[in-house]
């Protein structure tokens, strides 16, 4: 009896031991879920996809449309934004680089496997002008219209010197450099001023346009790249690790540094709907509150690219899908 009341002990003890391993071993593989401000995108709703040829890329808002560039074949599609569907789909060069501006009553889009400027007549949704200019190898950053003038990034066979074209389009040539710290690929229009951000130099640098000269060199965190201006601020998405530096316009300084965890070789910045919007891979939506600097919200999976917000929604380009998504922002009121 004790032989057999000793070998039931041992015999369920070992049983508890079993299921305990087991049950530690399930719970280790159940996916923990996301804590604020991080969110799963499924919990993301999607009012409107929009299915594009290959790559949709560079994207902006104006005259009354979204408009992205696509590739095989090279295309400006023109998207309605109330029932984000294609209105048109118009032919440009090869290799869109730099983004997409509306400017001067037109949509200004460089093609860098031409070297060319390329001006869309929103109206008759037509080329109605390619001009030379100083760009050829694709480059993932941005150009600017202030002054009168475009400011591109030019390339150069020497990779310490970076400069800044101004163009003048009624010319049809550059008409000033400005030379720049190198690896600067990113030029925005904010303020009254040119910046230009060196990923490099980990700096941001102002310029003013009826000069032709830097006012001031700011430092920002690692790798500096994408930009946009807004809610009183220039906002750098610093690839290095990931954060967001706000600078102060009127005193030239880094006045926050917002941990948003998302370090990316590419990804975009927008601002409207009074927040700071971020896309990169892998992390599609970031929102920041541009009066507490903090993430407020941050969706998580596959998508992500270029951003925009305009016709009251947001823009996100899914390069992977070939599509462009239309947010709604007012849902996030309720995560």
């Amino acid at each position: 009896m004790r032989l057999f009341a000793s070998f039931l002990y041992r015999t369920i003890r070992v049983l508890v031991l079993l299921w305990l391993t087991s049950a530690t071993a399930s719970a280790q593989n159940v996916p923990m879920p996301l804590e604020s401000p991080r969110h799963d995108l499924a919990e993301l709703m999607i009012s409107g996809r929009v299915f594009l040829p290959e790559s949709p890329d560079w994207q902006t808002t104006a005259f009354g449309a979204t408009w992205v560039s696509v590739e095989s074949p090279f295309r400006i599609v023109r998207i309605d934004p109330k029932s984000a569907r294609v209105i048109v789909a118009i032919p440009i060069g090869p290799d869109a680089c730099l983004g997409i501006i509306a400017a001067v009553g037109s949509l200004w889009i460089p093609t860098c496997g031409d070297h060319l400027l390329n001006q869309v007549d929103p109206k008759t949704n037509t080329v109605v002008s390619r001009l030379t200019v100083p760009i050829s190898s694709p480059l993932d950053g941005s150009f600017a219209y202030a002054g009168g003038s475009f400011w591109l990034p030019a390339n150069s066979e020497d990779p310490s010197l970076s400069l800044i074209a101004r163009f003048d389009p009624e010319a049809g040539h550059v008409i000033a450099t400005v030379k720049v710290p190198a690896d600067t690929a990113t030029v925005t229009a904010g303020f009254g001023s040119v910046w230009a951000a060196s990923g490099v130099s980990g700096s941001v640098v102002r310029i003013d346009p009826k000069k032709n000269i830097i006012v001031a060199r700011i430092p920002v965190g690692p790798s500096p790249r994408f930009m946009a201006a807004g809610e009183g601020a220039m906002w750098i998405l610093n690839r290095g690790d990931g954060s967001v530096s706000s600078i102060d316009p009127g005193s030239n300084r880094e006045v926050a540094r917002i941990a948003a965890h998302i370090p990316t070789k590419w990804g975009d910045v927008a601002i409207g709907a009074g927040a700071v919007w971020l896309s990169v891979f892998g992390t599609p939506v970031t929102r920041i509150d541009p009066t507490s600097n903090t993430v407020t919200h941050q969706f998580v999976g596959p998508g992500g690219d270029s951003v925009r917000y305009g016709n009251g929604a947001l823009w996100v380009t899914d390069q992977k899908r070939n599509e462009l998504w239309k947010i709604d922002v007012q849902q996030l009121r309720r995560l």
